[in-house]
């Protein structure tokens, strides 16, 4: 019996103009758009997973004959996407007896096991959930709503590891489904372009694409001619049908237990394989970095997904997501994503005053990528003259390119100031002093980082580069000499005699809190030449 179609049954988690969040069903949320502020999730990474989903609807209901530029003045031809949806609402049962959406009606092991919720719901080492308000009582039974996001949730980011081994499968062993990786989406490093309203969202993060749909192969998963089974496709050679497939790509089969009233189980299986290798083409909401090791391992120039660091914040990643920076044996190092490019070459009217928001999403797995380490999720605020073609546009990226470097030469001087402090005071062995420079480096990074994204945030209307940098500079400088004072205030006596430690080269040297101090302020001087004192809250730059 088919229930709860997604369609119409509020599901979508989404944030209104006032910032509350409620459900709402996929119909509602195309008619909406333009008054909700954005997606929202249980997790960042739920957010993005639903931003997956809604595109596919919106690349396949225009059947990839976009017209960006009208799109972005009149808006999403609601029409066109509420006749699809009506056109397609059988394919969006979420409990169904031939086709449930995203899952593999009547899948089942062998032995007719059924998994708890766990299976489905992310959880970090130790079985930790990451969902944190939820007690283990809460995950024995969820509404269906709740189970339909984190289906969609488990299909892009489900970890790696054995799972249940359905029946019908060919490549079950004893039982079990073997690994084949992580989802799609958990391969990635998310990158979506957020507006100010979540069409807008929708809109730029939509690429036009040079594909021929003549064959119409590139499909969502709710559009393939045959319900999906148990039998699993390999692509870790043959290119991906195409933008709209990967999308929605179904890296499990996964049959939900329960009805409208709540579900109670999940049957877990392997899926659909893809490898990351060269999917530069098909995947847009992705950076990519050129990989030494797999260009050897397959005797061509490889490109993997960039993942995000999550020690580090996206603000010092920035000028390598916006540029083609670097070189690696002749290859470019970077590929910004598909996104960026395409909105580096649209012809914005005023399009230095348009602001928009990156966000970073993703996760971190650990062991052998079967558990979640640590989800990754970073915003910055900037204007769009940043991704712009032209001479602005690279002067400004030029800009936050030197800003960037600057903070973390200055990062290190504090650093070495801190790890021979450390020697100083009687640390020895290969890492001497290795913690005490990590730690002040991580604290100047998180004392910088309120000042760093409203400088950046700022630059659009920036009237002079170089006074903006040096009033960056300026704020580097202030800020690297607060870290330093109180890292030599708290320093004990033995660092103040010091001791004899291994110099530069190897050479002996007699380390003294003294002698620190004067190579941190050598050292910083050499970064930071030409400063004044300053602080970028109060600088126009």
């Amino acid at each position: 019996m088919s229930d709860f179609n997604l369609v119409d049954e509020p599901f979508l988690l989404v944030e209104n103009a006032a910032g509350s969040t409620r459900e709402l069903s996929l119909r509602e949320t195309f008619r909406q758009a333009s008054d909700l502020r954005r997606l929202a999730g249980d997790l960042p990474t739920q957010e993005f997973a639903f931003l997956r989903l809604l595109l596919a609807i919106v690349y396949d209901s225009l059947q990839q004959e976009i017209d960006w530029e009208r799109l972005w003045d009149e808006g999403l031809p609601r029409g066109v996407i509420d006749g699809y949806l009506d056109r397609w609402y059988d394919r969006f049962w979420l409990f169904d007896g031939e086709r449930p959406f995203m899952q593999v009606a009547g899948l089942a092991t062998a032995r007719n096991e059924i998994s708890g919720l766990e299976k489905l719901i992310a959880d970090i080492p130790n079985g930790e959930a990451l969902f944190s308000m939820r007690s283990r009582r809460g995950a024995e039974r969820i509404r269906a709503a709740e189970a339909a996001r984190w289906l969609v949730h488990g299909q892009a980011f489900d970890p790696s590891g054995i799972r249940s081994g359905a029946v019908g499968d060919p490549l079950v062993k004893g039982g079990r489904g073997y690994p084949i990786g992580p989802g799609w989406a958990g391969q990635l490093g998310g990158l979506v372009v957020h507006g100010s309203t979540l069409e807008q969202t929708l809109i730029l993060n939509l690429v036009p694409q040079d594909v021929d749909r003549s064959g119409d192969v590139d499909r969502p998963v709710w559009r393939l001619d045959e319900p999906a089974s148990a039998v699993r496709r390999d692509f870790t050679e043959a290119d991906p049908p195409g933008t709209v497939s990967l999308l929605t790509w179904q890296s499990r089969r996964i049959r939900l237990v329960g009805d409208r009233e709540g579900v109670t189980g999940v049957v877990l299986a392997q899926g659909d394989k893809m490898t990351p290798q060269n999917r530069q083409r098909y995947e847009t909401l992705t950076g990519w970095r050129y990989s030494k090791p797999q260009s050897k391992k397959f005797g061509r120039p490889v490109y993997m997904p960039r993942k995000h660091d999550p020690t580090r914040s996206m603000w010092r990643a920035l000028p390598s997501m916006l540029a083609e920076v670097g070189e690696v044996e002749g290859h470019r190092q970077y590929l910004p994503a598909a996104t960026l490019c395409h909105i580096a070459e649209v012809e914005w009217e005023s399009g230095e005053q348009l602001p928009v928001r990156l966000q970073t999403v993703g996760i971190t797995y650990g062991s052998q990528e079967a558990v979640v380490e640590e989800l990754v999720s970073d915003e910055l605020d900037l204007s769009v003259a940043l991704l712009m073609q032209g001479k602005r546009g690279d002067e400004l990226r030029g800009l936050v390119d030197d800003a960037v470097l600057a903070a973390e030469q200055t990062a290190r001087a504090l650093g070495r100031l801190a790890s021979n402090l450390a020697k100083a005071e009687g640390e020895r062995g290969e890492d001497a002093g290795e913690a005490a420079a990590g730690d002040i480096r991580a604290r100047f990074f998180a004392g910088i980082d309120h000042g760093a994204r409203a400088w950046i945030g700022r630059l659009a209307g920036a009237p002079d580069i170089d006074a903006a940098l040096a009033g960056w500079k300026a704020y580097l400088r202030t800020t690297a000499r607060q870290f330093a004072r109180e890292q030599l205030d708290l320093c004990s006596d033995q660092a103040v005699i010091g001791r004899q430690v291994a110099g530069p080269g190897g050479a002996a040297i007699f380390m003294t809190a003294a002698l620190a101090e004067r190579f941190f302020t050598h050292e910083l001087q050499k970064v930071l030449p030409d400063t004044q004192s300053g602080d970028p809250e109060r600088n126009e730059g």
